[in-house]
Order: structure tokens, then C-alpha cells, then sequence
């Protein structure tokens, strides 16, 4: 069983391998975005294919936003998906609001960012229908439930009442004619859709990961529940950003490894120097090595592997690094949005 964390950039793709099976969590942005132009960079369809993977038991996308969703575009075109998870579902297009928000998207980036996010969904809706995969909209779990024999999966998140009012404020903006105020709904919907992302807890054998997507809210009451689940790897929430490490969630998932998704240039202050630090010192406090990776900074923690910097990285580390670059021989063909 290996679990990889991709490095994508300023996004996020995690990928759980077990024997023939495949658990995909989110793609990171398309694959025409220049966060690949940054070196130890791997688009998740190509990473995919080297590791010999024929078909995605599941695929769950935690949100709507660009670094998360754009991705998996690709992947669901090349490989066949025998399930698609996604926090919401609007049935409505966003054809009309993608259109109100062109002319402004230059100057403003999260309107651009998350414009760009509603493209690849309106491409992913049409791909998943075509292939005819199923999508299910998911709500938080009381408990576990098998993915496969010897994994388990609990989710965290939206109530199935917040997902519908979730649903009726993005078809909302949808259905506006003026140009303007639909901009403003856009804005204002995009503004909190990281507290309405989807998280998870994996359970494979003796072992849990805590995978909290961009799910930045509502820790406190969640990990005080007698249930909650500790876990050895905490990829942290929201890129670790300086709200990406609610102290709750780190008490009760009592982490031996830290890891965050975040790009080498570390955008919107992403594995900020404060969170970093407060990682290494929970597990020095706990006499635990220190053990707190970013996914676009694998070169600081492992070196460079034939010269080329890592792009993925294992649940957990060894010496030598299990963590293996893996590279095309030859560059691929990628079209574009």
C-alpha cells in the first residue's frame, strides 16, 4: 500500500495505491496551468500512467476551487472511474457566469482563480456524463466505511441540509442576468467554499491518515467528538496557510508526520515559516523525529535524485527516502481548456 502526495504546484492531488486498486483525492490545477513549469512537478494523469494504474476506484473532489478540481480533467478522460465523490453538485451550468466574470478576470485573481475552477467543471460534468461514471454527493460519515477489503474511508464535512443550501446559492448565480451582480454572488460564494470543503480519514490496517482537503473551519467541535480518529500522517489544511493548522485537530489527530501541499514558490504564503515551526515543535515536545514535508520543497528534505527534484512523496519517510521521482522519457502532448 503507498500513499503519494503529487507536486502540482500551488494545489493539491493525493493517491492511494493498493495492489490493483486506486483512490484518487483531487488533481490539482489543469493541465496547461504554469504551475508545472516549476521543476519536481507532475501532472496526475502522468503520474498515473508510470505507475501503471488501469482504472480509479474512486475519485473525490473536496471542492470547486481551480488547484483541486482542474486535474482531475485529464485523468478521468484517460482512465476509466468506477465512482466520482464531490462535496456538491449543481445541476446547473455556469456557462452564463463564467462569461460574466471574462472581463474582469485580469485584474482580479481570486474571481479569475475560481472562474477558471467553474471551466474545468463545466469540461469535467461533460466527461464524467459521457463516460458514464457515476457521481455521488457526499456528506460527513458517522463512521467508516469500506473502499475496498483492508481500507476504510470517513468523510468530513457539509450535512446533507448545508449541501442543498450550498447547491441553491451556486445555481442562484447562475440563473442571474445582470452581469454585476453576478460577479458579486460569485465573489461571495468563492469566499467561503474552503469551509465547505470535503476532508477524510483513511483507515488502511494499522494505520490512518487525516486528509483534510481545504476544510479550514469547525475543528474545534469536530476533534472534541469521542470518536474522532488520531492518525500517524496530517496533511495539513489549506496549504498550510496560517489558518491550515487548527491546534484541536492536531491534539486529536496526534500526528508522527506533518505534510502540506504547497508549490515551491510557496503562493498566498503557503507552508508558512509559523506553521512549519509549530509542527516541528508538536513532534519535538512529543519526542517524535521531526518529520513536517511540503510537496513542492522535497528537495530540502530528501536532495535531488538525478538531478531532478522529487515530486512525490510517500506516507512515510526512510533513508534512503522512499520518495521517487518519476518522469516521462519523453514530454507529453497536452491540449488546452
Amino acid at each position: 500500500m503507498e500513499l503519494y502526495f503529487l507536486s502540482v504546484g500551488y494545489g493539491e492531488a493525493i493517491v492511494l495505491l493498493d495492489g490493483g486498486h486506486c483512490l484518487v483525492i483531487d488533481g490539482g490545477p489543469g493541465s496547461d496551468d504554469p504551475a508545472y513549469d516549476q521543476p519536481g512537478t507532475i501532472r496526475l494523469a502522468d503520474f498515473l500512467h508510470q505507475k501503471g494504474v488501469q482504472q480509479i476506484d474512486c475519485m473525490i473532489c473536496t471542492h470547486l476551487h481551480n488547484d483541486h478540481l482542474s486535474g482531475l480533467v485529464e485523468s478521468a478522460e484517460q482512465f476509466p472511474v468506477g465512482a466520482f465523490w464531490i462535496n456538491c453538485w449543481p445541476r446547473t451550468s455556469a456557462e452564463r457566469a463564467i462569461t460574466a466574470a471574462l472581463p474582469e478576470r485580469p485584474d482580479d485573481l481570486s474571481l479569475r482563480l475560481f472562474t477558471t475552477g467553474l471551466q474545468h467543471f463545466e469540461k469535467l460534468r461533460q466527461v464524467l456524463a459521457a463516460r458514464g461514471i457515476p457521481v455521488q454527493e457526499r456528506a460527513a460519515t458517522d463512521g467508516y466505511e469500506p473502499l475496498w477489503p483492508g481500507c476504510e474511508i470517513r468523510l468530513f464535512g457539509m450535512d446533507a441540509q448545508q449541501i442543498e443550501q450550498r447547491r441553491a446559492e451556486y445555481e442562484a448565480f447562475c440563473h442571474m442576468d445582470d452581469p454585476a451582480a453576478q460577479r458579486t454572488a460569485m465573489r461571495a460564494f468563492d469566499k467561503v467554499e474552503n469551509t465547505c470543503s470535503l476532508a477524510c480519514s483513511l483507515q488502511c490496517g494499522d494505520w490512518r491518515a487525516m486528509l483534510t482537503g481545504d476544510l479550514c473551519s469547525g475543528w474545534d467541535e469536530r476533534s472534541a467528538a469521542p470518536d474522532f480518529p488520531s492518525a500517524q500522517i496530517l496533511k495539513l489544511t489549506h496549504h498550510g496557510q496560517r489558518d491550515g493548522m487548527p491546534q484541536s485537530l492536531v491534539d486529536a489527530c496526534d500526528p508522527q508526520v506533518f505534510l502540506m501541499c504547497a508549490d515551491q514558490a510557496r503562493t498566498f504564503t503557503s507552508a508558512c515559516d509559523e506553521v512549519q515551526a509549530r509542527a516541528a515543535q508538536y513532534l519535538t515536545d512529543h519526542d517524535r523525529p521531526v518529520q513536517v514535508y511540503t510537496t513542492g520543497l522535497l528537495a530540502q528534505n530528501f536532495g535531488l535524485q538525478d538531478g531532478k527534484a522529487p515530486c512525490a512523496l510517500c506516507c512515510f519517510a526512510e533513508d534512503p527516502a522512499r520518495c521517487t521521482p518519476y518522469y516521462a522519457k519523453e514530454a507529453p502532448s497536452h491540449g488546452t481548456l
